[in-house]
């Protein structure tokens, strides 16, 4: 056999045996990430995160509740409620055997076998007791119950078909054995919808997406620097933007930092206003986990940032979730999609004044949840010349509601004479981009500064992406205006 053919064997070979080694990584993967993920679900929760409240008994017990035997039923209902959500997920009727017994055990285990037959899911947010009866050794709890419930169905193609959230009243009976108190009955006795008003916006904007040269993405919050935003938001006004969008992490506002985070918030919305800038938070931005065990922590996190979010004149809408559209294929449409709903459905019972978008990272998803949003924006990275009929389809589908693009951008970084970009070539595409969209409801730019840091957690460890991720500024890293700067300048004056 000749050298060659010998060769190109071996290089078939080996591609083969590459393949098949991806192929196990990639499953290996994917079975670590489902075991970190179950092992975090089922740690007990947290004191602050059981979404338990109590109610005072209408008559005296024949037992007094104490506050520990409080603290314990709560866990004990809150966990239960939560595992029979991740059993739901994960098929495994095994999940709910130390927090049910008797009648709803073998209830929740009917659950478990219609979810996996059927595709439904349930999750309670939110639990409130009031105490009927203490048996007085203490073996036996009953109380009625007021519980916020999200449910969901998909399709037989993977999307959404049903989707609600509902305030449940019920009764629900303890038993406390050996090991500890477990759900013995639960009968749900009312159920009532939760619907959101529709809020609605009118105006324009012209945004610019806001970081921090050198504390982009998960940096920002816990490196926050009040004089540094405040030179920034200067910068900003002098480009001629009056809004900015902002990001906020869920796990920055929850634990032991976050009401130093709260007061950050705080400090930034009060600079923006000082400017006349108007403020978009981005209320999820990187979530990457939609399993249901963690929804009841998407209500906490609401209940801390809204409040504050709301007493800002200058916050005149939210992004519930940037680019949630790139998550369908792992995590499954119909899931993102509930979420969605129900996160909305929340915003509106906690910030019922405050319009609502989601920023979806194509035109082509803009459409997805219209009826359920105040105002329809999308990113454009696209191909400039498709840029007004883009924008023209989607106005036409939707008359009645406003239309933003939060993001539109081109990069500096220059591998080869001046490819694949150039300040030059930046200049260039954001002006013709900006005269494309010039009927839009609002423009905004990615991003203010340039990266010097990328964090490869956002955007991958390519070493070619987080090149191009780290010139899209219009000002370098140094503060130092690049071409682009001026384009959009006149841009935003006109």
């Amino acid at each position: 056999m000749p050298r060659t053919a010998y060769f190109l064997g071996f290089l078939a070979l080996f591609g083969t045996i590459m393949w098949m080694a991806a192929g196990a990584f990639g499953v290996a993967s994917q079975r670590q990430v489902q075991h970190v993920y179950l092992a975090d679900a089922l740690a007990p929760l947290p004191d602050t995160d059981m979404q338990v409240s109590w109610h005072a008994p209408n008559r005296p017990l024949s037992r007094p509740l104490s506050d520990a035997e409080r603290l314990l039923i709560g866990r004990a209902f809150a966990q239960g409620f939560r595992n029979l959500a991740l059993a739901q997920e994960a098929h495994d009727p095994l999940l709910l055997v130390d927090h049910f017994t008797g009648i709803a055990a073998k209830r929740a285990a009917l659950s478990v076998t219609d979810a996996k037959t059927h595709g439904g899911r349930m999750v309670v947010l939110s639990h409130n007791l009031t105490p009927t009866f203490f048996h007085p050794d203490g073996s036996l709890f009953q109380a009625k119950t007021q519980m916020l419930t999200a449910r969901f169905l998909p399709d037989t193609d993977g999307g959404l078909r049903h989707v609600e959230l509902t305030r449940d009243t019920g009764t629900v009976t303890f038993r406390n054995g050996l090991i500890g108190w477990r759900i013995w009955s639960f009968e749900r006795r009312g159920s009532t919808p939760v619907t959101r008003q529709p809020a609605p916006w009118t105006g324009r904007m012209n945004g610019i997406n806001y970081y921090p040269a050198a504390t982009p993405w998960r940096a920002f919050w816990p490196r926050f620097d009040a004089n540094q935003t405040a030179a920034d938001l200067d910068r900003i006004t002098g480009l001629g933007a009056d809004t900015i969008r902002i990001f906020l992490q869920r796990e920055a506002f929850l634990g032991p930092d976050a009401a130093t985070h709260l007061a950050h918030l705080e400090t930034l919305l009060g600079l923006a206003r000082e400017r006349g800038l108007r403020v978009v938070p981005t209320l999820f931005d990187l979530k990457g986990d939609y399993g249901l065990a963690t929804w009841p922590t998407d209500r906490t996190y609401l209940r801390a940032v809204l409040p504050v979010l709301t007493a800002f004149p200058n916050v005149e809408l939210v992004d519930l979730k940037n680019e949630p559209d790139l998550d369908f294929a792992t995590h499954g449409r119909a899931k993102v999609e509930a979420w969605i709903s129900t996160m909305s459905q929340i915003t509106g019972q906690i910030a019922p004044a405050l319009p609502q978008t989601v920023g979806w990272s194509h035109v082509d998803a803009a459409p997805v949840m219209a009826d359920q949003l105040d105002v329809l924006t999308y990113h454009d990275y696209a191909d400039i010349a498709g840029t007004a009929a883009r924008l023209t389809d989607l106005r036409t589908a939707f008359p009645d509601h406003p239309v933003l693009v939060t993001e539109i951008g081109a990069s500096t970084f220059g591998l080869l004479l001046g490819q694949p970009g150039s300040p030059t070539s930046q200049a260039r595409k954001l002006d013709l981009r900006m005269r494309a969209l010039k009927d839009a409801d609002g423009v905004f730019i990615w991003t203010l500064y340039d990266f010097p840091n990328v964090d490869p957690s956002v955007v991958g460890r390519s070493p070619w992406v987080r090149k191009l991720q780290s010139g899209f500024g219009l000002l370098r890293a140094d503060g130092g205006e690049k071409p682009a700067a001026a384009v959009i300048r006149r841009h935003f004056g006109e």
